[in-house]
């Protein structure tokens, strides 16, 4: 062996033992290499499981333990399974922290605003403010109800004749127009402009996992191979976003005479213009990063959560079947479902709870910065550790579902009656739960029973009949699919519902 070899053997050696020797009372996992950590590792078990969150939970199946330690790059990252260890990860403060690395250094243009991506008291004050202010323009009051059925009217115009469709095409506008219409006082008229819009979403949504990809574990790669990181697609959607949040908040402020109050923007523009506003909490920036923060999270889970449902309905027609006899028998076909029908109709509250457990739009949430260090299960977690939290370890586990890879609404039935399970996190908890709960809870009960109400869902006869598989990336999604659509017909309402 040459002396060369030798030395490059002794320095990588002498790596992992500075870098990954086992710290104290520290949680299992596997060896990390150096410089790339476990990175090649989690890849090839998400391929070879279908995504990160199944290849997490074999690491923890493999180590006995509930927390799994890995090394991503320069990172240090705990995968978090189970339910008792992450409620205690969402409801204690000192994992309220935010990692700041390179992809969501390029995410938020350098700086540490809005209410996804932040934490501290500046994240505490705006997050509070904006939950505020948007009850106030109406969130979860009679305007969005308006403005949503409005937009359920408008997806029924446009499939009253039924045959094969895009449902994610169609519903993908009413949800985004209703946020729309709350942050910037008016609808997305221009069809485009619209389409544009949501192709930005897509390719950002399908780029990149919650690790932030290899950016966050090498940063410095962008400079080796900026395509193949991700690097250059990253930077080309976050200035083509910024372009399009910005015409609309330069438009506003052309406009603004300091009397308007209908939208979140001019809102936020009386309060950046106020003499209060004296440490510049309220910039341009921030309107920016929360606009973006609104639309990135709000849109995309809710328009991939009605996505899954209505794939899950083509896939299990007896549910369809069932589905389909609630909503004749409760409601009817005089007229459209509204919120007041949700207590009458708990098979349908079953169907949507079911599908969200199943084909979760965000089965693993986070990242969460630990603040100090701190014990979890046992374990000594250091200050600085990064906490991703893996909801797939509960919402598939046997001991809460069985037969979980079943679709089996009537889990969340007794005696005909819905009764809400409290194991799922849907929306997140604690002090970081999901601002727009109320809008996406909304959107997908009357978007759904509004559309399943009229129509029976098959499979495209041209094409092989979809499947369940999902499309890995920042969110799950189903691989797209178009369905054919029968319109309906009155149903006796005599009809019997089992329970």
């Amino acid at each position: 062996m040459s002396t060369s070899v030798l030395i490059v053997i002794i320095i990588l050696l002498g790596a992992v033992s500075f870098f990954f020797r086992k710290k104290k009372n520290y949680p299992p996992g596997p060896l990390p290499w150096p410089i790339v950590g476990n990175l090649p590792l989690l890849r090839s078990l998400s391929r070879k499981f279908g995504g990160q969150d199944h290849a997490l939970l074999e690491l923890s199946c493999k180590y006995g333990s509930d927390l799994v330690a890995l090394r991503v790059g320069s990172n240090d990252l705990i995968a978090v399974s189970g339910q008792e260890a992450i409620q205690q990860v969402l409801h204690n403060e000192e994992y309220d922290g935010r990692p700041w690395n390179e992809f969501i250094n390029l995410r938020n243009f350098g700086h540490k605003n809005g209410i996804t991506f932040n934490d501290g008291p500046n994240w505490r004050e705006m997050r509070a403010w904006l939950v505020k202010n948007l009850r106030v323009l109406g969130l979860g009051r009679r305007q969005m109800l308006d403005l949503m059925t409005q937009e359920l009217n408008d997806i029924l115009e446009k499939i009253k004749d039924g045959g094969v469709r895009n449902l994610s095409k169609i519903t993908a506008p009413a949800v985004i127009n209703v946020l729309w219409t709350l942050t910037t006082g008016k609808k997305i008229d221009d069809t485009q402009r619209m389409l544009y819009f949501i192709d930005l979403m897509e390719r950002r949504s399908q780029a990149f996992d919650m690790t932030g990809g290899i950016l966050s574990a090498l940063p410095w790669i962008k400079y080796i191979a900026p395509e193949k990181s991700g690097y250059n697609l990253l930077t080309q959607v976050n200035t083509e976003f910024k372009r399009f949040f910005m015409e609309t908040i330069e438009e506003h402020k052309k406009n603004y005479t300091g009397k308007e109050q209908d939208d979140l923007i001019n809102v936020f523009f009386k309060e950046m213009y106020s003499e209060a506003n004296s440490d510049g909490l309220f910039n341009e920036n921030e309107l920016l990063i929360i606009m973006m923060d609104l639309f990135i999270a709000g849109i995309t889970t809710t328009r991939t959560t009605l996505n899954f449902l209505f794939l899950n309905m083509i896939v299990n027609q007896d549910v369809q079947e069932r589905l389909h006899q609630e909503l004749d028998k409760v409601v009817g076909f005089g007229r459209s479902p509204d919120l007041n029908d949700r207590k009458r109709l708990p098979y349908t509250e079953a169907v949507l709870t079911e599908s969200q457990r199943m084909c979760l739009v965000t089965p693993l949430i986070g990242p969460r910065r630990v603040l100090r260090e701190t014990k979890l299960s046992g374990y000594t977690i250091p200050q600085e550790s990064t906490m991703i939290l893996n909801l797939t370890s509960i919402h598939m586990n046997p001991e809460y579902y069985s037969e979980p890879d079943i679709f089996k609404p009537e889990r969340f039935l007794q005696n005909g009656v819905y009764v809400p399970d409290k194991n799922l996190i849907l929306f997140g908890e604690g002090k970081r739960r999901c601002p727009g709960e109320i809008l996406a809870r909304c959107a997908i009960f009357l978007l759904f029973s509004g559309v399943m109400q009229r129509y029976r869902l098959l499979p495209d006869p041209g094409e092989e009949p979809p499947t369940l598989v999902c499309l890995p990336g920042l969110t799950i999604s189903p691989k797209p699919y178009d369905a054919l659509l029968i319109p309906r017909q009155a149903a006796p309402s005599s009809v019997d519902l089992p329970n």
